[in-house]
């Protein structure tokens, strides 16, 4: 969505840096179990790429928050799975 040009930076180039396909599948998902008009797919494409597109204000909400939950699950997910520093341990070496 625009994501490459920052105004108040002097409207800079940044280097478009994709979103995990974890993401995009976890927010798509979301987002189809959620009630109502589902979202079109050029819609999709305008929202999680560099390209400039319009997106209507509802279509916009709902991917906003499906992406704002499946971001939160993913980093409840990756938290658990979290593996444990193995203990540091002292070793006496004879010089």
């Amino acid at each position: 969505m625009c994501g490459t040009f920052r105004p108040e930076d002097g409207n800079l180039y940044r280097a478009f840096v994709p979103p995990p396909d974890e993401l995009v599948a976890r927010t798509r998902a979301v987002e189809a179990s959620m009630g109502g008009e589902r979202v079109p797919e050029d819609a999709w494409s305008a929202f999680f790429s560099a390209a400039c597109g319009a997106i209507a204000w509802a279509h916009f909400e709902r991917m906003f928050l499906a992406r704002k939950a499946a971001a939160a699950f993913l980093a409840v997910q990756a938290s658990t799975r979290r593996r444990a520093r193995p203990r540091s341990a002292f070793r006496c070496v004879a010089d």
